[in-house]
C-alpha cells in the first residue's frame, strides 16, 4: 500500500489486522482505518468489553494533535458485540432507517466496504496451507502465504488475461517452486507401471490401503494397486 500513501485513502480490514498501532501509522501517512477488532485484544480497555443491551451503541472518542480516534461498541446480537475502531468518522450518527436495530454510521460504512475483505477470507479458507498448531507464529506465516498466493493469482489473471482456477494455479506454482513438472511425474509413473503384473494377488503396500492387486512397483518390487499408482511409492522415496 506504500504507493497509495499521502492520498487520503481509507483501509477497511477485519479483526485479524486491525490494531491501534496500525491506525496511528496510517494516520501519519494521511490514510484512515475502519475495521473490526477482537474483544481479547490487550490494547482494549475494560469499558469497551462491557455487556450491553441488544442494539445498544456505546461510543468512545479520543483526540490528539495528529489523530482523532473513535471506538464504536455495538451489540448486534445477544452474544455477538461488534467493536469498530475508526479514524475516518470523528462524529457518528445513528441510522434512522430501521428503528429496531439503530445501527451507527461506522457499522453501516463497514458493511458497505467489507466485501473485498470477506471475499479474501472465504477464498483463503477454501484452499489453505494452514496446519494444526498451537504456536501463533505458524498461523501468521501460513496466513501470509495464503494472501501471497491470492494476490499473485489475481495479478496473473490480469497480466496474462486468462482465466484459471485458483486450485490449478496453486498446483502450477507448487510445481515450479519445487522444480517438478507434470510431464516428469507422468514419465516416472509410466516407468514404474512397466513392470509386468504377477498372477498372485497381494495387498497394496501403500499406507492405509488394503486393496488386493497383481501390480508391483518396478523399483522396489512392492505391490501397488491401480488406485495408488498415481502416488510415488514411499519405499522408493526413502
Amino acid at each position: 500500500m506504500r504507493p497509495h500513501f499521502k492520498h487520503g485513502y481509507n483501509v477497511t480490514c477485519d479483526n485479524f489486522f486491525t490494531s491501534l498501532d496500525l491506525a496511528v501509522r496510517l494516520t501519519k501517512e494521511k490514510c484512515s482505518l475502519v475495521g473490526t477488532i477482537r474483544q481479547n485484544r490487550r490494547e482494549l480497555f475494560q469499558a469497551a468489553k462491557a455487556k450491553q443491551q441488544l442494539h445498544e451503541t456505546t461510543l468512545f472518542k479520543t483526540t490528539t494533535s495528529s489523530t482523532s480516534f473513535t471506538l464504536t461498541c455495538y451489540q448486534c446480537q445477544k452474544a455477538k458485540p461488534v467493536i469498530i475502531p475508526s479514524t475516518l468518522h470523528p462524529d457518528l450518527e445513528v441510522s434512522s432507517e430501521n428503528n429496531t436495530k439503530k445501527k451507527p454510521e461506522t457499522v453501516l460504512f463497514y458493511n458497505k466496504t467489507k466485501a473485498g475483505v470477506n471475499v479474501v477470507d472465504q477464498i483463503a479458507r477454501k484452499y489453505s496451507v494452514k496446519a494444526a498448531s498451537r504456536r501463533w507464529p505458524v498461523h501468521v506465516f501460513c496466513n501470509v502465504i495464503d494472501l501471497a498466493i491470492i494476490n499473485s493469482w489475481v495479478l496473473y489473471e490480469k497480466t496474462c488475461r486468462s482465466r484459471i482456477s485458483r486450485r490449478e494455479y496453486m498446483q502450477r506454482a507448487d510445481e515450479e517452486l519445487c522444480g517438478t513438472s507434470p510431464n516428469n511425474q507422468s514419465d516416472e509413473l509410466a516407468e514404474r507401471e512397466q513392470e509386468p503384473p504377477t498372477k498372485k494377488r497381494r495387498t497394496c503396500s501403500t499406507s492405509k490401503c488394503r486393496n488386493r492387486t497383481t501390480l508391483i512397483c518396478c523399483t522396489c518390487k512392492k505391490a501397488i494397486c491401480g488406485k495408488c499408482s498415481t502416488k510415488v511409492c514411499l519405499k522408493c522415496v526413502k
